[in-house]
C-alpha cells in the first residue's frame, strides 16, 4: 500500500551537541532488546521500539504505542451483541505505529493515526529520559520549514506543477507582462490572465465585488508525466521563481515531490510499504525510506 513519508529536521537549542542520529545510536546500544526500549508516554500509553534497522546509511526505528490491559469492543457478525474483549495473552492492542528514519539531524517518518511533529519530538524526549540522558544534550524540536537557499535549489531542479489562487495568478501575469519579448511564448497564458483580471478587477461595482469575493478559483499548470520533454520542468521552474516571490496563494510541486506553499515548505513523498491503517511492516518501510532520503540528500535538502 502507498504511504506518505514526511521530512523534518531536528533543530537544536544547544550548540555543539551530538546529532539526533548519534543520540539514537547510543540509545539503541543501551537498549539491546525490545523490552529494554519500553517507556511511558503520556497517560496510560506505553511505547516500545518494536523493530530497528541499523544496517546501511541512517537508523530506522518503529515506535509502537499501546495501552496495557486495554480492552476493545467487538460486534457479533450478523447479530446485535456488542462485547468487549481482552487482547490475547502476552499481547496488547496496538494504538498506532510510527516508522522513522534518522540520518544526522534529518528525519523521515511515516505515521498512522493522529500524530504531529510535537508528538514525535516528545517520543524521542521520553525515550532519552527513560535512559537518563542529560537534558542539556537532548533539547531539540522537529521543524518542517527550510531556508531560502534550499528553496531555490529545489525549484531549480525542476517543477512538476503549479496551482495558483487568483491573487498569485494576477501577480504572475504582471511579472510576465513586464518581462518583454522574452515572454512571447507565454502570451496565451497572459491573455487568459487578463480575462481573469477583468472578471475580478477593481472596476467592479460594490455588489459585483461582493459576489466575486465568494468565488474560489485556482489555475493549475502542469504536464503529462509521460512527456519526455526535459525543458518543461525547467520552464515551470522559471515561472515558480516569480510565483514564490510575488504570490500569496500557491502550491508548487517540484520534480523531487517537494510541496511548497506560502506558509511553509513541505517535503513529502509516497512510498510502497506493507501493512494497513494501524500497523506497518517496518522492514518493508526502512528500505524505501532510505531511498527517498537519498533523493532528498541529492536535492540539496540536507544541511551540511
Amino acid at each position: 500500500m502507498r504511504k506518505v513519508s514526511h521530512y523534518r529536521r531536528a533543530v537544536w537549542l544547544v550548540d555543539n551537541g551530538p546529532t539526533l542520529e548519534a543520540l539514537i545510536r547510543t540509545y539503541l546500544n543501551q537498549s539491546p532488546d525490545v523490552v529494554s526500549t519500553k517507556f511511558v508516554y503520556g497517560t496510560d500509553i506505553d511505547v516500545q521500539i518494536a523493530e530497528r534497522s541499523i544496517n546501511g546509511r541512517g537508523i530506522g526505528i518503529y515506535f509502537t504505542l499501546y495501552t496495557e490491559g486495554r480492552r476493545t469492543a467487538t460486534v457479533e457478525n450478523g447479530g446485535s451483541s456488542v462485547n468487549r474483549r481482552n487482547a490475547p495473552r502476552g499481547e496488547e492492542f496496538l494504538k498506532t505505529g510510527i516508522v522513522i528514519m534518522i540520518e544526522g539531524n534529518n528525519v523521515a517518518y511515516i505515521a498512522d493515526g493522529h500524530t504531529n511533529d510535537a508528538q514525535i519530538t516528545n517520543l524521542f524526549h521520553c525515550a532519552f529520559k527513560a535512559q537518563n540522558f542529560p537534558d542539556e544534550t537532548t533539547q531539540f524540536g522537529l521543524m518542517p520549514k527550510m531556508n531560502e537557499d534550499q528553496l531555490q535549489r529545489l525549484i531549480q531542479r525542476g517543477v512538476k506543477s503549479i496551482d495558483l489562487g487568483i491573487t498569485s495568478f494576477n501577480a504572475t501575469i504582471d511579472q510576465i507582462n513586464n518581462a518583454g519579448g522574452n515572454s512571447d511564448w507565454l502570451e496565451p497564458f497572459a491573455a487568459m490572465g487578463e480575462a481573469l483580471i477583468n472578471a475580478f478587477g477593481r472596476d467592479r461595482t460594490p455588489l459585483e465585488a461582493e459576489a466575486a469575493s465568494h468565488i474560489e478559483a485556482t489555475i493549475h499548470l502542469g504536464y503529462d508525466g509521460r512527456s519526455r520533454n526535459t525543458l518543461i520542468p525547467q520552464v515551470l521552474a522559471n515561472l515558480a521563481h516569480g510565483v514564490e516571490e510575488l504570490g500569496s496563494q500557491f502550491k508548487i510541486v517540484t520534480t523531487d515531490d517537494v510541496v511548497i506553499t506560502h506558509e511553509k515548505l513541505v517535503i513529502r513523498a509516497e512510498i510502497d510499504v506493507d501493512g494497513d491503517e494501524v500497523a506497518i511492516d517496518a522492514q518493508s518501510a526502512f528500505t524505501p525510506l532510505r531511498m527517498i532520503m537519498s533523493t532528498w540528500r541529492r536535492s540539496g535538502i540536507f544541511e551540511q
